[in-house]
């Protein structure tokens, strides 16, 4: 996995599929290894946020992003997500 963003958005990605780079986000552009760990960080903002998704743009229908937690600090505050929803993918 390698050139993906995260975001922030207040529509729930569920009901409304979020447009790549058409919200508040942050740019990894760095190659992430299987089973590697990485952070990313927002600047400090007085807007709030309800949903942190992640992104990637694909170049081919082959490609799928491939997670298996995400956690999110939230002023001091650690909030842990966990799901099992892959596109493609097996772990």
């Amino acid at each position: 996995m390698s050139n993906f963003v995260a975001g922030l958005i207040n529509d729930n990605p569920e009901i409304t599929a979020p447009v790549y780079k058409q919200y508040n986000y942050v740019q990894y552009s760095d190659i992430l290894p299987p089973s590697a760990t990485v952070s990313v960080s927002f600047p400090p903002s007085d807007d709030m946020f309800r949903y942190v998704i992640i992104q990637q743009q694909f170049s081919g229908i082959t490609e799928a992003i491939c997670m298996f937690e995400v956690k999110v600090f939230l002023r001091g505050t650690l909030l842990f997500f966990h799901q099992r929803k892959y596109l493609g993918c097996s772990l």
